[in-house]
């Protein structure tokens, strides 16, 4: 595999915290935006749910004369297909990115984005994320959620990262589904501990939106979640991914594409 290729997460060990609709939305706009080349490894075993996704995206386009011509409109603009998707699991998601590499020499990825279970407690998705180049975590207002996810970004921080044991770089946490009738002083609270953690913590928050959870429409209108098409400029620009973007794009150190 070609060292070159940035393998990321967006993984907690708290399930409902929106983390593959986030690996879904960073990977459409790394690279139907950005234009970078991505796969995504789907290892969240069983459910596989990026992975069901991509099957109703493309029974969807199937139904959709709009879709057809949107597709090959970004096709035209871009002149690279849409992004592979391997199903794979835990245990064996970097050994199934290798294998699909080597059939497909051809294919180059900057970056290989990973779906993991929701429990670090499942088999492989420890030995999985220490060969990661990089880790994002998202977190929400929740007591019992950002206990849970800051001892999980402690133990990976502490006993991995700064002991030089994985390949791990760093790890970044990041507010996800924030309330906004909630108290911005609450934010800046927490925000103090992880800085009394060591644990470092991209700035923008991303607040709920109903729309991330919608699939693409055969009639048309506004893309949100999908695999094949980008989200919507204004709605990415509204609920402040763009931004987000920004410092993940910054932490990877990638170059403008765009």
């Amino acid at each position: 595999m070609n060292e070159k290729t940035l393998k990321i997460a967006i993984s907690s060990q708290k399930g409902g915290v929106g983390k593959s609709t986030c690996t879904i939305l960073v990977a459409g706009v790394l690279h139907y935006l950005k234009n970078f080349n991505c796969a995504i490894v789907d290892g969240d075993d069983p459910q596989h749910s990026i992975h069901v996704l991509r099957q109703r995206d493309m029974e969807a386009v199937g139904q959709s004369d709009f879709l057809k011509v949107a597709l090959y409109r970004q096709f035209e603009r871009i002149h690279k297909k849409s992004y592979p998707i391997i199903r794979s699991n835990p245990v064996s998601a970097v050994e199934d990115l290798e294998k699909y590499q080597r059939e497909h020499p051809e294919q180059h990825f900057d970056i290989v984005l990973f779906d993991l279970p929701g429990t670090v407690g499942n088999e492989g998705v420890l030995s999985t994320i220490v060969e990661l180049d990089y880790l994002f975590i998202p977190m929400k207002a929740d007591r019992i959620v950002l206990e849970s996810t800051l001892n999980f970004a402690s133990v990976l921080n502490d006993r991995l990262i700064k002991t030089g044991r994985a390949h791990l770089r760093e790890l970044f946490l990041f507010w996800n589904l924030v309330d906004r009738r909630e108290r911005t002083p609450l934010y800046e609270q927490y925000e103090k501990v992880l800085d009394q953690l060591g644990l470092q913590h991209l700035r923008t928050h991303i607040p709920v939106r109903s729309n991330f959870n919608k699939d693409i429409q055969e009639t048309g209108g506004p893309v949100y979640r999908c695999t094949l098409l980008p989200p919507d400029r204004a709605f990415v620009a509204e609920c402040g991914f763009d931004r987000l973007m920004t410092e993940i794009c910054a932490v990877l150190k990638l170059p403008s594409h765009e």
